[in-house]
């Protein structure tokens, strides 16, 4: 499993239903906020027990987890229950060792939450 590219990731986020679950609900609607303006369909899961659901009942293409919230074995279920879902996880503090866990559970993508507004932004700059 290899990181996405940036503009890999920015296609991504602005073609697809997109499912977001935070620990931070302000942090989680920012988000949402800055996704709805480049993609058609964002949903914020109120807690990690929505998430599964809201994935099912939206068809959702990407997942946005936060790894306070959705622990790494969560990562690793989802990916092999939903072989169509993009996984992106957060968290305020990133290290090389979770990057590593949540790589090889399945997500694509692992960063800070607004490295995601920073890739969008420098979307609409371009």
């Amino acid at each position: 499993m290899r990181s996405l590219s940036l503009q890999d990731a920015i296609d991504l986020l602005t073609a697809a239903t997109i499912v977001i679950v935070h620990n931070d609900p302000s942090i989680a609607q920012g988000l949402a906020n800055d996704l709805q303006a480049h993609s058609a369909r964002v949903i914020v899961a109120e807690n990690a027990l929505e998430l599964r659901p809201l994935l099912l009942r939206h068809e959702a293409q990407v997942a946005v987890l936060d790894l306070d919230l959705v622990n790494v074995e969560e990562v690793r279920q989802l990916a092999g229950s939903f072989c169509n879902l993009t996984i992106i996880c957060t968290h305020p503090a990133p290290d090389d060792r979770m990057w590593v866990a949540a790589l090889d559970a399945g997500a694509v993508e692992f960063c800070h939450p607004d490295d995601i507004r920073t890739m969008l932004r420098g979307q609409v700059a371009v």
